[in-house]
């Protein structure tokens, strides 16, 4: 009996290591191998041909495997399935809309399915895998993913001064060679400035309570900087939207009486005057050149938001309904000029699949959002908001990628709970 209590508490332990060695793996893969950097290497991500693994992000395989192995943790995988989904039933909708769209996709509109899988599919197996960490497990990934995303935002500078780019900007099989914005670690501009302005509100609501006291205002620094290099014009306005209401808050609350910071206070007095002095001396080096121009030019961008809508005067109802022929809507999109992608979400998803698929596919989309905030520390509704706001104005969540893998990750990582603190212990006789 003892020795068969022995072997299930190493087998228990090894699970243990396993999940732990390769959640660092995954956030290792997600914030160091971009899809661009994956199409650098040969790795068939996007384009048609190629094993079907390579249809896939290393770390969406990854966490699926990861995945099995949590649900074999229990002894029997069944077992372990039925445990973890009855404990986050409000995936299973979501999950099963997700397949919905994937027999949809490939039966009624002949689109590719793999969407489904790595963006949305891959973006649930992360969020399952980052539940319920150990808090010194969870300090380690946390502190992983604070010096990543600071690497990040050095190198989009770093790119930004010299020219140097650390992976091509390839869109459509293209590589724009006259492109000005960073790449960095996390790849396409637009999904830097989503991820890093996404960090930014996080860091503000109290994401960065790993880090010890004095790095927190230079991250934040750092990465609030980092969007001008990066040159999101949505994720900027979104980003000081969002600091501007939580100051507003936090004022609001000092006024009511609430307590604050000395300390803070001072850090802001001295903080304050080195970050002026820090965009000044960016200005004359020209680091805003890559925003101002985006402001200013945004080389058809507006144009293109405009003209999206103007492929809904081509479909029958339906078209509308039901979602038309690929063929025939690619055929309209270049005639539009607008191979680069349709520069909103939500006007993407109904132009390829339709009016019923996404109504029925957006409501369990939305409630594993609130799944997603409810698991997380309070403000991590606003860093949703955030995250949503953006998206809405580029293809984002309409294409394959890894970017709404990372967010959640970043959420589940940096939004945990407080771990709940154990009560003294009183003997008796005191």
């Amino acid at each position: 009996m003892r020795a068969s209590i022995a072997t299930h508490s190493d087998e228990t332990h090894a699970f243990g290591s396993l999940l732990t060695a390769g959640r660092a793996w995954i956030v290792v893969l997600l914030l160091l191998v971009s899809p661009l950097t994956l199409y650098m290497f040969g790795w068939q991500y996007f384009d048609t041909g190629g094993s079907p693994l390579e249809k896939f992000h290393p770390a969406t395989l990854l966490a699926t495997a990861l995945f099995l192995v949590m649900a074999a943790s229990y002894g029997n995988p069944l077992v372990g399935l039925a445990e973890i989904f009855k404990r986050h039933a409000a995936l299973i909708p979501y999950l099963a809309a997700s397949l919905f769209m994937m027999a949809y996709a490939a039966m009624i509109v002949k689109l590719p399915v793999t969407i489904f899988i790595e963006t949305f599919i891959g973006a649930a197996l992360i969020f399952l895998l980052f539940q319920d960490l150990d808090e010194p497990a969870a300090h380690r990934l946390a502190l992983l993913v604070h010096a990543l995303l600071a690497m990040n935002a050095l190198l989009a500078f770093y790119e930004v001064f010299t020219g140097f780019r650390l992976t091509p900007l390839v869109i459509n099989g293209e590589e724009l060679l006259d492109e000005p914005r960073a790449t960095a670690l996390l790849g396409h501009p637009l999904g830097n400035a989503l991820l890093m302005g996404g960090y930014v509100v996080m860091l503000a609501v109290g994401g960065g309570r790993d880090l010890p006291v004095a790095l927190r205002p230079i991250c934040f620094l750092i990465a609030l900087a980092s969007l001008v290099p990066f040159g999101g014009r949505a994720a900027t306005a979104a980003t000081l939207v969002a600091l501007l209401l939580l100051g507003l808050r936090r004022a609001l609350a000092i006024l009511q009486g609430a307590q604050f910071d000395a300390r803070s206070v001072l850090a802001g007095l001295i903080i304050l005057p080195l970050a002026g002095l820090g965009l000044v001396a960016a200005y004359e080096m020209g680091a805003f050149d890559t925003l101002a121009g985006r402001l200013f030019d945004d080389e058809g961008s507006a144009g293109t938001r405009i003209e999206m809508f103007e492929l809904f005067r081509y479909l029958s109802a339906y078209d509308l309904i039901f979602g038309p022929d690929p063929n025939t809507l690619m055929t309209w999109v270049r005639l539009h000029g607008l191979e680069y992608g349709i520069e909103s979400f939500v006007v993407a998803f109904v132009l390829n699949y339709g009016l019923l698929a996404t109504f029925l596919f957006f409501p369990p989309l939305a409630l594993f959002f609130y799944h997603v905030m409810r698991s997380s520390r309070p403000g991590a509704g606003l860093v949703i908001a955030h995250f949503l706001a953006v998206s809405l104005t580029s293809i984002s969540l309409s294409s394959k990628s890894p970017t709404l893998s990372i967010f959640v990750m970043l959420l589940s990582i940096l939004m945990r709970p407080e771990m709940p603190q154990p009560e003294p212990s009183s003997e008796l006789g005191e």
